[in-house]
């Protein structure tokens, strides 16, 4: 049977989808991060082999007969990024085409539908903003890593805790409890020990990003530091979608704008914070779909053009 791979690859989990030339969905698989520029080359080729021989072992499906495989990967934003990956991919020997996008176009067409017009909001581990207007035009905002960008992510909630945390500690910032729940979420005493733990190789950032939760139970509780975190995070994601809306060509009313991203999931505050501030000028959705049903959508659409 001849079957369709859809990949949605972020930067703390990769999902994967098997589907049939007419979108059922034959098993569906879960491993770890598969952006390239944190894993390197040869073990994100090694990361979609695993993927590949998972999803046969739990679809059914043989991967002599897969047609396409579509791909939704974080950290794939320009050409040279993709035809990295392009070349890593053929060298799995596959008999099959291949799509290669950024992981916030697969979450828009999964919320939107493939070729669909509208903009994408993820805040999750990292935050972007991904935009494509009725002519096909790409614009985006943010998405630049937690170095350069990533406002209003996960990772920069969770960072902003301890760094308000810390500051308060020395009555440079107003009282907190985030220091002591940061300390018992990371399971260490002292600052010493946190500071140690938060400098060590092995905390990665969905590790800090985590840290996001304590943050909005904080806030919960009354605490006014999480409270005003959890505020500046929803402004900066607006910024994001503002940015594209300025820039992005649109000419419907309102703009479609789909949310995904734990930040956006489990947090109100932070989709309250948007939708005050954008008004009737969006539509906000938080699609039921995972972004990996975009990639199905976009494979299916590649069959469908070369089929004509």
């Amino acid at each position: 049977m001849r079957w369709i791979m859809g990949v949605d690859g972020g930067g703390t989990k990769t999902v994967a989808c098997a589907a049939d030339l007419s979108g059922k969905v034959l098993g569906r698989v879960e491993q770890g991060a598969a952006n390239y520029h944190v894993l390197g080359l040869a073990n994100f080729t090694k990361r979609m082999s695993e993927l590949i021989a998972a999803l046969a072992q739990t679809a059914q499906v043989d991967p002599a007969e897969l047609v396409v495989m579509s791909l939704g990967l974080a950290g794939v934003d320009r050409v040279g990024d993709r035809q990295k990956i392009l070349a890593a991919l053929r060298d799995l020997m596959l008999p099959c085409d291949f799509v290669v996008n950024n992981d916030a176009c697969v979450a828009l067409a999964a919320g939107a539908g493939a070729g669909a017009a509208g903009i994408v909001l993820i805040a999750g581990t990292g935050s972007i903003a991904y935009g494509i207007n009725s002519r096909g035009e790409v614009t985006r905002a943010g998405g630049l890593g937690h170095i350069l960008g990533d406002e209003g992510s996960g990772y920069d909630i969770g960072r902003q805790a301890l760094v308000r945390s810390l500051k308060a500690a020395e009555r440079r910032d107003k009282p907190t409890v985030l220091l002591d729940r940061a300390m018992v979420r990371l399971k260490v005493t002292d600052i010493a020990g946190l500071i140690s733990q938060i400098y060590n190789p092995a905390m990665t950032k969905d590790k800090v990003a985590a840290l996001a939760e304590i943050v909005a139970e904080a806030r919960l509780d009354g605490d006014v530091v999480a409270d005003e975190i959890i505020q500046e995070a929803g402004v900066a994601l607006t910024g994001l979608v503002q940015s594209v809306l300025e820039r992005g060509g649109f000419t419907a009313s309102p703009v479609l704008v789909c949310l995904y991203g734990g930040v956006l999931r489990n947090i109100p505050a932070v989709r309250q914070t948007i939708a005050s501030i954008l008004g009737s000028e969006v539509e906000l959705v938080s699609s039921d779909q995972e972004p990996v049903m975009g990639a199905l959508k976009i494979g299916h659409a590649m069959i469908s053009r070369l089929e004509r």
